[in-house]
């Protein structure tokens, strides 16, 4: 699927959109923003700085509300069943509405696909594959041949059994011929703090988290698992790059609802999403965090979503993951 940045027409994304002038805050009740984990993560982050522009331009408040558990899970579920007026929306994200469909199937509570009316991507996350100081391996090469001379002997931490690290790195795995053990904390933070500690010496999360341990010394980087070099980060290569052509695995937010919402809604929520992504402190403070501005069509992110259950659920199946 094509990446959209942002787009430049800014003011023909208003058309169409009353302004706040137009229309008194009072007159429209106010929308819920869900996001699916605690305060302080990457979708959070997100939803907090498009928020109060996405409000502005359609004339309504807009509450951010945090709903952790489940990697999402509940957050998702909760938004599933509400009403299709558009006033409850999700910060939608690869793991409740994609990874979570891999992993359980017809045991999660929601569909990821048939659930959801999508509005818009708005972010892509690389995740980024960093050691602890003292571990040898200074590039995936190393990391892959160390792997494979020392059998059941190499674990890696991530923030959770099927969050975006743990299947990136069983992908790698999978792909290098090699089998790492995984070793899942209570959230990336934990996984953070078991690395820097020692406690581990390899670990994946999102680059966000990272980048900082690994600008400060704390951690030596090895791989971001984008297609493409971070621009916050250009001295660390790709894992396509080394050896492992095509290889990406990203993490990514979205604006959606509950299935059904009429048509009009939808063109009215898809056009402030757009205004809100085109404001340059919007942009640029996403990209601060080391997080691609990012946005598509309602349909365009459909298929997108779509597309990543089929794809994790074979990396699922191929490396054998059960959920917890």
């Amino acid at each position: 699927m094509k990446r959209r940045h942002l787009l430049a027409a800014a003011p023909a994304l208003g058309l169409g959109l009353p302004t706040a002038p137009a229309i008194a805050q009072g007159e429209r009740r106010p929308i819920r923003l869900v996001v699916p984990y605690p305060p302080g993560g990457a979708s959070d982050i997100i939803a907090r700085l498009i928020g109060p522009p996405m409000g502005e331009a359609l004339g309504q408040t807009i509450v951010v509300e945090n709903r952790s558990g489940a990697n999402g899970a509940i957050a998702a579920e909760m938004v599933a069943r509400s009403a299709p007026d558009g006033l409850t929306l999700l910060m939608g994200n690869a793991g409740p509405n994609a990874l979570n469909q891999a992993l359980r199937g017809e045991r999660l509570p929601y569909d990821s696909v048939r659930d959801f009316t999508p509005i818009s991507l708005v972010s892509s996350v690389p995740m980024l594959i960093a050691v602890h100081p003292s571990f040898g391996p200074t590039n995936v090469p190393q990391l892959i041949a160390h792997a494979r001379a020392n059998p059941g002997r190499v674990s890696y931490g991530t923030g959770g059994v099927g969050s975006m690290p743990h299947l990136s790195m069983a992908q790698l795995g999978s792909v290098a011929g090699v089998e790492m053990e995984h070793v899942g904390f209570r959230g990336g933070a934990a996984n953070m703090t078991a690395i820097i500690g020692g406690q581990i010496l390899l670990a994946a999360d999102t680059a966000p988290l990272v980048l900082p341990h690994v600008r400060e010394g704390r951690l030596r980087g090895l791989a971001v698992t984008s297609l493409a070099r971070m621009p916050q980060a250009p001295e660390l290569p790709t894992v396509a790059e080394q050896g492992f052509p095509g290889f990406e695995a990203t993490s990514w937010s979205g604006v959606m609802g509950p299935a059904r919402i009429p048509e009009a809604e939808v063109a009215r929520l898809h056009a402030a999403v757009l205004r809100a992504m085109a404001l340059p402190d919007v942009q640029s403070g996403l990209q601060r965090q080391g997080i691609e501005p990012r946005t598509s069509t309602p349909a365009e992110f459909a298929a997108h979503v779509a597309s990543e259950v089929r794809r994790w659920s074979e990396v699922v199946r191929v490396a054998n993951i059960q959920a917890e």
